[in-house]
């Protein structure tokens, strides 16, 4: 169990880590704030959109079944314009966000010029690009997300970042790169939460591709729910069985959205890197 940890979270002010691990929690917040929510979300620019073939209502019926749906994807043109982004901008190691910056085009095996080990490499403020702003901004995912949430979020956070192909084995990924998303997990990102993420390069399980287990998003025992938000492989698939495991492979573009309440986790990439975009809505 993982009450102490818990425990203290709740002191310090984050209720959200303790009471949003609980589907039907998460349920009853969204159905209240649907009700006393009065905002609508104001987006910029004309109403046009990045995905015309998506059908919201089956997405959304998706999501809430499987914790996932797959398929959600980027025009070629975006994508490309956000792989030159990535591939221009200083970027900075996930375990030392005010350390040297350093180039995509520098980095070899995940060592950088100055011999530091990097799992992974971030890029400030994404949306400075307007391919990632457009994503972010899209009509139909946003319609996606607040028929999901059945609310308007209120926060919305954006990542773009590097997972570099490298030799590192798995203990110094956890321990020193603090590259902690390779071990099995659920979020608690607050009451009530939904992620949109999406491929910018090819990838499959030798470059970081992410693996899930679907519909563990609303069946988790009290032991899980109680516990830590990590375990390990093999307890979560003693519990959810592996016909649910599912590994999201995909040409550059690929995107999906996903209940990341359910147990998910990312392969470390051997041959090659990943450039992934995710955009966060929660609360």
């Amino acid at each position: 169990m993982d009450l102490r940890n818990i425990a203290t979270r709740i002191r310090s002010g984050e209720i959200h880590y303790a009471l949003g691990r609980f589907h039907l929690v998460r349920q009853a917040y969204g159905s209240f704030r649907g009700l006393t929510d009065t905002r609508t979300p104001e987006l910029p620019g004309p109403y046009s959109t990045l995905f015309p073939e998506a059908d919201v209502s089956q997405i959304v019926e998706a999501i809430s079944t499987d914790a996932v749906y797959v398929g959600l994807n980027l025009p070629p043109d975006i994508v490309a314009e956000i792989d030159e982004f990535a591939r221009t901008e200083p970027l900075h190691a996930n375990y030392d966000p005010n350390g040297p910056t350093f180039s995509y085009g520098e980095v070899q095996r995940g060592r950088t010029p100055d011999g530091r080990s990097v799992a992974l490499g971030g890029i400030r403020e994404p949306c400075r690009s307007p391919a990632v702003q457009a994503v972010v901004n899209d009509p139909v995912l946003r319609s996606i997300v607040t028929a999901y949430l059945r609310h308007t979020p209120r926060q919305i956070t954006t990542i773009l970042h590097w997972s570099f192909a490298s030799d590192f084995d798995e203990e110094e990924r956890r321990k020193r790169l603090r590259h902690h998303v390779i071990d099995y997990h659920y979020d608690v990102s607050g009451f009530n939460f939904v992620y949109a993420s999406f491929y910018i390069g090819d990838t499959d399980r030798y470059s970081g591709a992410h693996v899930m287990m679907k519909r563990s998003h609303k069946r988790k025992p009290l032991r899980m729910l109680l516990g830590s938000a990590s375990a390990s492989q093999e307890d979560v698939r003693r519990q959810f069985g592996m016909d649910n495991e599912i590994i999201i492979e995909g040409p550059a573009g690929t995107g999906f959205v996903q209940d990341t309440s359910c147990y998910h986790r990312a392969t470390p990439p051997t041959l090659r890197d990943r450039l992934m975009l995710a955009v966060r809505f929660i609360n």
